[in-house]
């Protein structure tokens, strides 16, 4: 497991250095942070507490939109525009990539550049 951790630790090091990225972390499909941390000078914009169910709210949505990969295919990521923020989430393996990104940026030119990181 602590290798497995370590290389999930290393994408999100190489997602963080992207200069869009406010936060990136894996989580389990019951909404837990696996690891991942936000930028170093970013401050949250919501407490642990909102976070948690932003987590749970995200993997949801996956795991819903994952019933229809028979008709549709499957989904690449996903992605919410906020007036403060961009959060993206992306199925992988066992788990979901969560990201969250300023506001301002292109969505799919990140989420390539994150899928090919990936």
């Amino acid at each position: 497991m602590y290798s497995e951790n370590k290389t999930e630790q290393e994408k999100c090091q190489s997602i963080l250095e992207l200069p869009e990225i406010r936060f990136v972390g894996f989580l389990d499909y019951m909404g837990n942070l696996i690891v991942g941390d936000f930028k170093p000078g970013v401050s949250p914009l919501k407490d642990e507490y909102e976070r948690k169910k932003m987590f749970i709210e995200a993997v949801l949505r996956i795991r819903t939109r994952q019933d229809f990969d028979d008709n549709l295919g499957p989904v690449e990521y996903a992605a919410a525009r906020r007036k403060n923020v961009v959060t993206m989430t992306i199925p992988f393996e066992d788990k979901v990539l969560f990201v969250a990104a300023e506001p301002d940026v292109d969505i799919d030119q990140t989420a390539r550049k994150i899928l090919d990181l990936l």
